[in-house]
């Protein structure tokens, strides 16, 4: 099994213009390349990469049809990834679009390309949030499935954005996946509290499930007529153990609001040699206090007190 791994983590900067689905290509082989030199296994961009594409769409369009749109420009995007794969031999999860989900509507889906693939393997999220569900905005369908899948030697869940901040998912999870080594968390959060949430969970999600997170959002303003900024950053977060460095941090940025001068593209973490058989052995071995897939079995929770008095409308 597969000891140790390494990650590039790609805060992409969503405040560029794009001419076209190339300029993007072109974006994603610099990484790429920057992180094959890093010795990097896995590539990984944020949630919803596909509203920089909206730049070459134009401006004008309506917000109920972007979804359409960014899943049409997928079309011309698709190939283009899995030639890069392929070109520099690194798998890549290339962020998430909009997917249609078979009924009309449209799931977020999170796409992973494998070097040789044919197809990527895709994970689509299940809890939106009050804009991306909106019916006069995005109007994003929640999937219902989470899919634990077998990469690099590894056990390995993509949870998007909100997802990682349902402590029932992770509960789940512990149920039918006790032996998890990696969770892949693409997201996208406009504010600090949302990037404080995401981050924050995803640290919670690490020592809940006794894995290893890797966690990276987008940032910048998009160059559209809303002018939408995001803040975000990347990092790996682990359990919090002393063989492991005691804080759970095992590589961090961030956040930042928008690319620095010179580097358009937007920061990259590249997070060598994550030791997940070290993970994987303490798991199994000797964690501090760790629990196991705690169920909470023969627990009760009791409420005491007066129930608050509602008040009658006039």
């Amino acid at each position: 099994m597969t000891d140790t791994v390494s990650i590039t983590l790609w805060a992409t900067n969503l405040g560029q213009t794009l001419n076209g689905p190339q300029d993007w290509l072109d974006a994603l082989d610099t990484v790429a390349t920057e992180a094959k030199a890093a010795g990097s296994d896995l590539l990984v961009a944020p949630e919803y990469v596909s509203e920089q594409w909206l730049t070459y769409c134009g401006p004008d369009i309506d917000v109920t049809k972007e979804p359409a749109a960014m899943a049409e420009a997928a079309k011309a995007i698709i190939p283009g990834v899995q030639a890069l794969a392929n070109k520099h031999k690194l798998d890549i999860m290339a962020g998430s679009w909009p997917v249609a989900d078979g009924k009309g509507g449209y799931n977020n889906g999170a796409h992973l390309f494998t070097v040789g693939g044919t197809t990527p393997f895709v994970q689509r999220k299940m809890c939106m949030t009050p804009p991306e569900k909106a019916p006069d905005s995005w109007g994003i369908v929640p999937a219902k499935q989470m899919q634990v899948f077998e990469w690099n030697g590894l056990r390995c869940a993509i949870i998007i954005c909100l997802d990682i901040e349902l402590p029932i998912l992770s509960s789940m999870l512990a149920q039918a996946a006790p032996d998890l080594d990696l969770i892949i968390c693409p997201s996208m959060t406009e504010k600090m509290s949302g990037y404080s949430r995401v981050f924050s969970c995803a640290k919670a999600r690490a020592v809940e499930l006794f894995t290893t997170v890797a966690v990276v959002g987008c940032i910048g303003a998009t160059p559209l007529g809303e002018g939408r900024k995001n803040v975000s950053g990347a990092a790996v977060y682990q359990p919090c153990e002393a063989e492991l460095g005691f804080t759970g941090r095992f590589a961090e940025i961030g956040p930042f609001h928008e690319a620095e001068k010179g580097d358009p593209l937007g920061p990259r973490l590249h997070a060598k040699d994550i030791p997940i058989g070290i993970v994987r052995k303490l798991r199994a071995t000797q964690p501090e206090v760790w629990p196991g897939a705690w169920t909470g079995e023969g627990v009760s929770i009791s409420v005491t007190g007066a129930k608050p008095a509602l008040k009658k409308s006039a």
